[in-house]
């Protein structure tokens, strides 16, 4: 069996006839294609997660959420917004960033856990 390589995929041929698609072998190469995408800095591909190694920057986009999520996000940028010439001495503000999500959470988490009616066993 051959593996169709082209600029675009390293996966199997897939016009292979059922019985060979049902082999270990083949299954095996599915998988190294898969993992080659994603976790090896795979460089083909059409997606900006193809191209830029989908698995890290999967990681490192829900690592940057979850800081926006906790409040916890890095405020240089909006400093350097604000600043004239990287000067801050005239702003008096709290640069602590105010956690807006916590306060969604908990208005969906309490119209999910509102009981309208009464279970008897």
């Amino acid at each position: 069996m051959k593996i169709n390589t082209t600029n675009y995929s390293s996966f199997p041929d897939q016009v292979v006839p059922e019985s060979v698609k049902n082999g270990f072998e083949y299954g095996s190469q599915v998988g190294q294609a898969i993992e080659g995408q994603w976790f090896r800095n795979y460089r083909g591909g059409m997606g900006s997660a193809e191209r830029n190694g989908g698995y890290a920057v999967n990681m490192n986009t829900f690592h940057t959420l979850r800081l926006y999520a906790r409040a916890e996000q890095p405020v240089q940028k909006y400093k350097d917004e604000l600043s004239i010439n990287g000067d801050l001495s005239y702003l008096n503000l709290d640069w602590k960033p105010v956690p807006v999500v916590p306060k969604f959470l908990d208005i969906v988490v309490n119209g999910l856990t509102e009981k309208e009616y009464n279970v008897r066993a």
